[in-house]
């Protein structure tokens, strides 16, 4: 059986991927350079409602948890989604070596100590030097 040239390249650069964070992919007359990155998504939490107060407080401590880790160099990319019925509340993009190492980071978050978030966590691969504009 032959595959297509797309689904060849894709599966071959998903086997190297495994082995290491960082592969090329080349396409045609063009070479990416990939690197596993790893995202999360916050979804709606099982914890107890907050006061105001409270929820102002762990917010903004939540918010300042997220920017240190910015700052670090953990956190490449994070927003909340708009309102929505699937429970979804924000994602995050992690440059880190392992799945421990993010999910590390996120248990110390106050939302997620608090109950009110919870996380799932999955390997994602991108080119590196993609940004958004």
């Amino acid at each position: 059986m032959k595959l297509p040239l797309t689904i060849l390249l894709v599966l071959t650069g998903a086997f190297k991927a495994q082995a290491q964070r960082t592969f090329d992919v080349t396409i045609a007359d063009s070479t990416y350079h990939m690197k596993q990155y790893w995202f999360v998504l916050y979804t709606k939490g099982d914890g107890p409602a907050l006061d105001s107060l409270t929820a102002a407080k762990l917010q903004a401590e939540h918010l300042a948890h997220q920017d240190e880790q910015g700052k670090r160099g953990l956190i490449v990319m994070a927003g909340p989604f708009g309102k929505n019925e699937s429970g979804w509340r924000g994602m995050l993009l992690y440059d880190c070596d392992t799945e421990d190492e993010v999910r590390n980071q996120l248990d110390t978050d106050p939302f997620v100590r608090a109950g009110r978030l919870k996380y799932e966590i999955r390997p994602w691969y991108g080119a590196v030097g993609t940004r958004l504009r």
